[in-house]
């Protein structure tokens, strides 16, 4: 006779993160109380040509980051994020959701295909409904993406001896990992900015549900050339300014520190050479969180979650919460709040913040 396994905590799929800037992966342990954060890798990327040689890399750091590693399974889920997605709200009648998935799928494929100047054919589709607004708010949400987008990515897990269940999009990843960072309020509109190496991009949520997605600025990449045009520096030591000093704070003006400001203050000098991508920023974010408001009227602005590489340069949160007059905070910052759903095992070391996207994708919904 067996012996039944009463125990109610689990491991979780691997979340694997193909970004630009590297491979990130993840797997979480679920119990009754949430998830705790037990494996996580790293494996950053070198650019080579040729698309067959980018393939064969690709592979090849998966599976140094996830077969080579300490993980259970071989059962991964993966995901594409804008600009490779490309999201669409849409106003659908309510009798077309009603339908069967299969038939609904169908009418969501023939308006994407309205929207898009290539071939559906050649498109994957996908759609969630959206949470009930007004009466100019849309009802639905629809994604679209390449196949052989998705085929390439599958292919490379399938190359390094991995079995690929789920193709996601960050924006769904993402959401999941926000929705268990805080009890969020039904009545809140909360977002989560992922400040990536080609270029920001913004989720707005309700509950769980991402309602609005879009690229909202640039990235790490142009942040840096800025800095390293306007010291006369190399890309690789404007970098490490970068991340050793991050951006000057101002208030009315003037440092919130006393006294004159000295010409080797790097981070003032940094953040006059980022100021103007992140103003842009700001303002793209508070233009999404407008639009969404007047769709959902009877909803408030919640937070601003910052995950992403990008999310490690100093002062940002109290920058972007200065020009946005909302809590602004970093992903790993609520993991100390008693409802928080997700945790550490014993040891674990890494940030949570570049690691954002593989997390949530190791969520299953």
């Amino acid at each position: 006779m067996g012996i039944l396994d009463l125990s109610t905590k689990r491991r979780t799929r691997i979340g694997l993160d193909t970004g630009t800037d590297g491979v990130r992966a993840v797997q979480l342990r679920k119990d009754q109380d949430g998830y705790t954060i037990v494996s996580a890798t790293r494996s950053e990327r070198h650019r080579s040509g040729g698309s067959d040689a980018v393939a064969i890399s690709l592979a090849r750091r998966v599976r140094s980051c996830v077969v080579d590693t300490e993980f259970t399974g071989r059962t991964v889920a993966t995901a594409l994020g804008v600009p490779e997605v490309e999201f669409h709200l849409l106003d659908l009648p309510t009798a077309v959701l009603a339908q069967r998935p299969s038939e609904a799928e169908r009418a969501v494929q023939f308006e994407v295909g309205r929207l898009m100047t290539e071939s559906i054919d050649l498109l994957e589709t996908r759609h969630w409904p959206l949470p009930g607004g007004g009466k100019s708010a849309p009802n639905a949400m629809a994604v679209s993406v390449k196949r052989d987008l998705v085929s390439h990515v599958v292919e490379a897990c399938a190359a390094a001896g991995l079995t690929c269940s789920c193709m996601d999009t960050t924006a769904g990843a993402l959401s999941r990992l926000g929705a268990v960072l805080k009890r969020w309020s039904p009545r809140m509109i909360w977002g989560i900015l992922d400040l990536g190496y080609r270029q920001c991009r913004l989720v707005l949520c309700i509950d769980d549900a991402p309602v609005l997605v879009r690229g909202a600025g640039t990235g790490g990449a142009d942040w840096t050339q800025r800095i390293a045009e306007s010291l006369q520096l190399s890309a690789k030591a404007a970098e490490i300014h970068k991340k050793e000093h991050g951006i000057g704070l101002v208030s009315r003006g003037v440092r919130q520190s006393e006294g004159p400001l000295p010409t080797h203050d790097l981070s003032a000098i940094l953040l006059g050479a980022l100021r103007g991508d992140l103003t842009a920023l700001a303002a793209e974010i508070k233009r999404s969180y407008e639009y969404v408001l007047s769709c959902y009227t009877n909803r408030e602005v919640g937070d601003l979650v910052l995950v992403g590489g990008g999310a490690a340069l100093r002062n940002l949160p109290e920058f972007l919460g200065q020009a946005l007059g909302i809590p602004v905070r970093l992903a790993s910052s609520y993991m100390a709040n008693a409802d928080c759903r997700l945790k550490f095992a014993p040891g674990f070391g890494h940030e949570i913040e570049p690691l954002a996207v593989a997390i949530g994708l190791s969520m299953e919904p």
